[in-house]
């Protein structure tokens, strides 16, 4: 386990005026409440974030003003996420600037690179700005799979520092936990399946529900990964466990994410184009499919 890297990371949403320029204030005022309520980590511009709707500009401009507001209190991963990893190397060179802590790279996520295309893809990347590397593996995102021995591959790197397993594949996460060495965190990217990849050895956790349930995920972490009470863990596993399903079954994670943050009194504004607003339907499914009253 890197020693830097551990603990719940809220992959925070990335507030919107309605015109679609950033509410910077909002994002302060989320990321605040996020602090107090002692996340151990924050990753802004993940998928979450709406990183897919920000040109390179907003991207580099959002991190000059966000990460440097909460680097000296938390530790901080940005998604730099793009095809072309001289976009990517030009997003990492100012997170580095700016004091960021890590970045977050999915697979290329159109053109489906071989393994020996993804090694060397990442191998580039590092090489141009030595920098801590969160190795993404979300293949539902990208359209290919890390597979076991390009991660080993991949472990050789002198940057990788963290990994964020999102295949929902328990299985694939032990794997991972299993081949990683001392140097490397193993981190959950599936909300769904936080408890079991705690058990496997995952010692961290980019949770979308952290946005709106800090204490809740914090707790579940605590109890299953630093205090080993798995009885303890799956009493408050049960009760955000619709929740956690809701996140990852339900295609409107902004929406929903800003709606039951408006609802706790922290408006996060509007989502951007392509995304709509929930209609009143969808507001009452996600309320009553997330028990969202009964979340914290």
């Amino acid at each position: 386990m890197n020693k830097e890297f551990q603990g719940v990371y809220a992959v925070a949403v990335t507030p919107f005026h309605k015109d679609g320029s950033f509410d910077l204030e909002a994002a302060k005022r989320h990321l605040d409440y996020l602090i107090e309520n002692s996340v151990h980590g924050i990753c802004i511009l993940g998928a979450t974030g709406e990183y897919q709707s920000v040109t390179l500009e907003e991207h580099k401009e959002y991190v000059r003003e966000i990460v440097p507001y909460i680097c000296g209190r938390t530790s901080v991963i940005v998604g730099v996420t793009r095809e072309r990893a001289d976009d990517v190397i030009e997003l990492i060179l100012q997170v580095k600037e700016s004091g960021g802590h890590a970045a977050m790279v999915l697979a290329p996520p159109y053109c489906h690179p071989t393994q020996e295309e993804l090694v060397e893809n990442y191998r580039y990347i590092m090489e141009n700005t030595e920098f801590p590397i969160m190795v993404y593996n979300n293949p539902g995102s990208c359209g290919i799979s890390i597979e076991r021995d390009t991660f080993r591959e991949l472990f050789g790197l002198p940057y990788t520092a963290v990994v964020k397993e999102s295949s929902g594949d328990i299985h694939k996460v032990t794997e991972v936990v299993d081949d990683a060495p001392e140097n490397v965190s193993v981190f959950c990217g599936a909300d769904n399946i936080a408890l079991e990849s705690f058990a496997a050895g995952a010692c961290g956790w980019i949770s979308m529900l952290a946005n709106v349930a800090p204490k809740d995920c914090t707790a579940l972490f605590r109890a299953v990964y630093e205090e080993k009470n798995l009885e303890k863990g799956k009493e408050i596993y049960r009760r955000i466990l619709p929740a956690l399903d809701v996140l990852e079954t339900f295609p409107r994670v902004p929406q929903t994410l800003k709606y039951l943050l408006a609802r706790k009194g922290l408006d996060c504004g509007y989502c951007r184009r392509p995304r709509v607003e929930l209609t009143e339907e969808q507001k009452v499914y996600v309320v009553e499919a997330m028990h969202a009253d009964e979340i914290e």
